[in-house]
C-alpha cells in the first residue's frame, strides 16, 4: 500500500457522517460512519473507494468510504482545506499593490477627500467599459495599426491526426458506469444496469461482471437475443436461397420474353409493337396484323411452339416440379418435366417454370402478398393446421378458353385461369393425390384466393401475366388446328428453328424450395 496522503471527511455532516465498509465492494457489510471533519490517511484508492487509516476523528480507525457521491466531494485532500482557510484569514493582508487593494486605496481616499461628482463618475465608468473593446484599427479614435500586437493575428489550424489523437484520448478516459446508488436513508443501494432502478430482493446476474439486473430486465434482455439469432438465422436463409437462385437461374427477367418485331417480318409484317392474327373466311387462312388492343395480341414466338406441340402432341404444353426421391421429401432435390420434353430451354418452358417457382414461393410466404388480405400457406397452416404434418401440391390451370371473332374477323382469344391444389400421401409407387382434399385446407384456401384475384396479380406480377399470355396463344393454336386452317408452312418452319436453336437445359434439377419460422 502507498501513501496518498491526508483526507479531510468534508461529507455526511447531516447524517452523522459518511458509511464505512469493511471491503471494497459496495455490497460488503458496513462497519459505522466516519464523522464529519475527521482526518485521515490514503492508503489505496480504486474508482472511487478510498482505503483509509484514521489519523483525528471519530469513526473506524480503518476501512473504505466513497470519495465523491452525485458529484459532491465527501473527502478532500487535507492541503486544500487548509489552503482555502489560510486564504479566507489572510485576505486583509492582500498584495497592496494589486489590482483590488489600489481600488480599495482609491476608494479610501475619496472618502477622506473631496467627494467624486456625477460626471466625474460617469466618465470613469465609460473609461472603464472600453477596456473590452477591440482595437484593430476598425473604431475611430483607438488606431492602433502601428502596433503590430494590435493586429489580429492568424490561428494556425490544427492537424487532423491531432484531432482523432485527442479524441481516441477521450475515449479511453471515459468514465465507467456507476452501478450504484445512495437512497433516502443515506444507504448504498445496487442498481440495475439496465433500468438503473435499485435491485429487490430477487436478482440475475448480469452480462457485465459483478452486477445484477432485475427479472422483468433479464425476461427483456432474453427476448432481445432471441430476436437477434432470428434475424441472423434469417439472413443465412436468405443468403442461401439467394445463393441457390443465383446457380441455378431461378427467378424471372421480363427482357427473356421474345420480341415480335423480328418474326413479324417472316409474315410480311413491319410492326414493332403488338400483333393479332386476322381470319379470313373465304381463304380459311390467318394472316398477322398489327393492333393496339392488348386483348386481341398474341406472342408470335408461343403461338409458333403452341402449334407445333398441339400439331404433333395433340395437346397443350405442361410443367411440372417433381421430386427425385418421393420418400425423402425433405432433403431431394426437384426434377424439370417438360411435355414434350423439347420445351427444356425455351422462351414457353422457362415461363412456364418461373411461373410455378414463383407460385410454389409466393405460398411458402417469401414474398409479400400482391393482393391486401391474401393469405400464405404458412399462414392458414399456423391458423387451421398448426400442428399436422402434410405434403400436397399446387399447379396452374385454365378453367374457362374461347376465341371471339371481332367485327373486322380479328381473333380475340380469352382465357379464365386459377390455381388448383391437392394434397398429397406418400404410398410405394411415390406422391400420390389424396382421395380428398378439405375446402379449409390450407393448399385450397391459397389456391381459392389466388384464382379469385388471378387477374388482378397477373397486371402486377409479369411472370404470371406472360404466363396468362401464353396459355392465350395455347387456345390460339387449339383454335387454328381444330378449325382446319390453312396455316402458312412458315408457321412450324419457325418452330423447328427455335427448337434447334435452344441450348440443352443446363439445370434439369434444382434445389428444394423451403421456409422456416
Amino acid at each position: 500500500m502507498s501513501d496518498l496522503g491526508l483526507f479531510r471527511v468534508v461529507g455526511g455532516a447531516d447524517r452523522g457522517g459518511i458509511i464505512v465498509r469493511s471491503e471494497r465492494e459496495l455490497g460488503s457489510d458496513a462497519v459505522a460512519r466516519l464523522s464529519a471533519g475527521a482526518l485521515v490517511k490514503g492508503l489505496e484508492c480504486h474508482e472511487g473507494r478510498l482505503l483509509y487509516e484514521l489519523v483525528q476523528g471519530d469513526g473506524p480507525s480503518k476501512g473504505w468510504v466513497t470519495m465523491n457521491l452525485r458529484g459532491k466531494d465527501l473527502l478532500v485532500k487535507a492541503s486544500t482545506v487548509t489552503s482555502e482557510e489560510s486564504t479566507a484569514e489572510g485576505s486583509t493582508d492582500s498584495d497592496p499593490d494589486s489590482p483590488k487593494a489600489l481600488v480599495e486605496a482609491e476608494a479610501t481616499q475619496d472618502e477622506k477627500g473631496e467627494k467624486i461628482s456625477p460626471d466625474e463618475r460617469e466618465a470613469l465608468h465609460r473609461y472603464e467599459s472600453k477596456f473590452n473593446e477591440v482595437r484593430d484599427g476598425i473604431h475611430a479614435g483607438y488606431n492602433r495599426k502601428s502596433f503590430p500586437w494590435a493586429l489580429p493575428q492568424k490561428v494556425k489550424e490544427t492537424s487532423e491526426d491531432v484531432i482523432k489523437a485527442a479524441e481516441a484520448f477521450k475515449e479511453k478516459r471515459q468514465r465507467k458506469t456507476r452501478y450504484w446508488d445512495v437512497d433516502s436513508d443515506g444507504e448504498e443501494v445496487t442498481l440495475c444496469p439496465r433500468c438503473f432502478m435499485p435491485l429487490g430482493e430477487s436478482a440475475y446476474e448480469g452480462k457485465q461482471k459483478s452486477t445484477f439486473v432485475h427479472p422483468e430486465c433479464m425476461a427483456q434482455v432474453m427476448i432481445e437475443e432471441m430476436q437477434e439469432q432470428e434475424a441472423e438465422f434469417l439472413k443465412e436463409q436468405k443468403e442461401k436461397k439467394l445463393k441457390n437462385r443465383q446457380e441455378h437461374d431461378i427467378g424471372w427477367c421480363p427482357s427473356t420474353v421474345p420480341s415480335n418485331s423480328s418474326l413479324a417480318e417472316r409474315f410480311g409484317l413491319k410492326a414493332n409493337g403488338l400483333t393479332c392474327l386476322v381470319w379470313d373466311e373465304a381463304t380459311r387462312n390467318v394472316k398477322v396484323a398489327a393492333t393496339l388492343e392488348p386483348s386481341a395480341a398474341v406472342n408470335l414466338e408461343y403461338l409458333a411452339l403452341a402449334l407445333k406441340v398441339r400439331r404433333q402432341e395433340r395437346r397443350e404444353p405442361l410443367f411440372s416440379l417433381d421430386p427425385v426421391d418421393p420418400q425423402n421429401m425433405e432433403t431431394t432435390t426437384q426434377k424439370k418435366r417438360y411435355e414434350p420434353q423439347w420445351l427444356a430451354g425455351t422462351s414457353v418452358g422457362d415461363v412456364m417454370f418461373q411461373a410455378d417457382y414463383f407460385l410454389k414461393e409466393l405460398a411458402l410466404g417469401e414474398y409479400d402478398m400482391p393482393v391486401l388480405g391474401m393469405l400464405s400457406v404458412f399462414d392458414w397452416s399456423e391458423m387451421k393446421e398448426r400442428n399436422k404434418a402434410w405434403a400436397g401440391r399446387e399447379w396452374f390451370v385454365v378453367r374457362k378458353a374461347e376465341v371471339r371473332t371481332a367485327e373486322d374477323n380479328t381473333l380475340i382469344p380469352h382465357v379464365r385461369m386459377g390455381v388448383e391444389a391437392r394434397e398429397q400421401v406418400v404410398t410405394k409407387k411415390g406422391m400420390e393425390d389424396a382421395p380428398v382434399t378439405l375446402p379449409n385446407h390450407p393448399l385450397k384456401k391459397f389456391a381459392d384466393a389466388f384464382t379469385k384475384n388471378f387477374d388482378l396479380i397477373a397486371e402486377r406480377k409479369s411472370v404470371v401475366f406472360h404466363l396468362r399470355e401464353l396459355a392465350k396463344a395455347s387456345v390460339m393454336a387449339k383454335y387454328l388446328v381444330d378449325s382446319k386452317a390453312r396455316l402458312d408452312p412458315a408457321w412450324y418452319k419457325l418452330a423447328d428453328e427455335i427448337v434447334q436453336s435452344t441450348p440443352p437445359e443446363q439445370y434439369p434439377e434444382i434445389p428444394q424450395l423451403w421456409n422456416m419460422r
